[in-house]
Parts: structure tokens; C-alpha cells; sequence
């Protein structure tokens, strides 16, 4: 069975809780803000800055963080169990889905496709996806579900993005038991980004 094993220290030391399920409020666990290293056995789990799965997100694979450049930051946490086949997102130029748009089904380099920099908001038609503030997986995240909608990147904090990575569960890449601006297509936050990426879940 898919759990998150957290720690309260860094090295997998301190106080430790397991999780197999969603936790909308880690505070009523006597666990928010205090997070410093974690395990993730199975699916992918996402880790939300605010209660209630709000906020800067960070999304962990199968395997062991033994230290956290974000420690102490999470207070609610999400286990990804979205069907990952047919992995889609539509990325558009402009706000509110308008513009020149492109669709995506696999891991691909914006900048490759002349669409570096400029997207502005995308949907999801299938797969999660992880949005980077920059490239190769790096910077702030977003994870964008099935059917999610995000029609500007301006209250998100992200800059235009300038590549994208796909991963079959959202496209994430593990094995299964693994700011935003007015134009960034693949990223989570709104912040000034000249290059950034996205990823696929798989």
C-alpha cells in the first residue's frame, strides 16, 4: 500500500508519523510546519505550503529525502491517484485560453517548439502534470490534475515557461510501488521566470 512516512528531523529522526491517506489539516496531527525529511513508499505523494492542499505545492516520488530544501514549510498532503494513461494538456499564449495554443501528450522542450517564455494559461485533459518555474525540473512547482482549468498564471506567481517535462502519472516518472506570470506554461507560482519546465507523471 502507498504511505508517506514523515520526520520531524532531518535524517529520518525525531518524531515520525505515516500517512496512507489525504491530510487536509497536518496541524490536527501535530505535524504542520515541522516536516524536515520524509519517505514515500509507492504512488507519488504532493506536499501543499498551506492546509486544505493551498498554497506552493512540491510533489515527492518513490524514495527517501533525507534532508528538505522546503523543511518545515507543509501543512497538508495529497496522495496522487489520478489515472495516468493519456496524459494531455493544452497550454494556450494568452490568458483565459486564447491565442495560439499547442497540445502536448509527452515530455517536450518548449523551447524546441517555439513556445518557450509565452503560454499563459493551459487545461488538462488527461495525466498529472508538474509544472517547473525553470528548467530541468527545477524552481517552484504546480501540479495540475484531470480537468484542471487554469485560465491565468498572473495569481499564480509563475513567468513564462520554457520547457515541459512529462511523466506518466501526471505525468510523473516513477515505478508504480515511485513566480507564475502573465505567460509561463508550465510552472505553479507567479514569479519572474525566463525559462521554465514542465513535467509529465508517469
Amino acid at each position: 500500500m502507498s504511505k508517506i512516512v514523515v520526520f520531524t528531523e532531518e535524517g529520518f529522526k525525531g518524531r515520525t508519523a505515516e500517512f496512507k491517506n489525504n491530510v487536509r489539516n497536518l496541524e490536527e496531527k501535530g505535524f504542520s510546519n515541522v516536516i524536515s525529511s520524509l519517505k514515500v513508499i509507492g504512488t507519488p505523494w504532493v506536499a501543499y505550503y498551506d492546509k486544505n492542499f493551498a498554497g506552493k505545492q512540491r510533489v515527492f516520488q518513490q524514495g527517501e529525502y533525507a534532508t528538505l530544501d522546503d523543511k518545515g514549510m507543509f501543512s497538508s498532503l495529497k496522495i496522487i491517484t489520478d489515472d495516468l494513461d493519456n496524459p494531455e494538456i493544452q497550454l494556450f499564449e494568452d490568458v483565459n485560453f486564447k491565442g495560439r495554443s499547442i497540445t502536448l501528450r509527452q515530455e517536450t522542450n518548449l523551447h524546441d517548439i517555439d513556445f518557450s517564455d509565452i503560454a499563459s494559461s493551459h487545461k488538462v485533459k488527461g495525466g498529472v502534470w508538474v509544472l517547473y518555474e525553470d528548467v530541468n525540473r527545477q524552481g517552484a512547482q504546480l501540479v495540475s490534475f484531470p480537468g484542471d482549468e487554469v485560465p491565468s498564471y498572473f495569481p499564480l506567481s509563475f513567468n513564462d515557461v520554457a520547457s515541459h517535462l512529462p511523466h506518466r502519472l501526471l505525468l510523473l516518472d516513477f515505478p508504480l510501488p515511485a513566480t507564475f506570470s502573465p505567460s509561463l506554461a508550465a510552472q505553479l507560482y507567479l514569479i519572474p521566470c525566463p525559462s521554465c519546465s514542465i513535467q509529465l507523471l508517469y
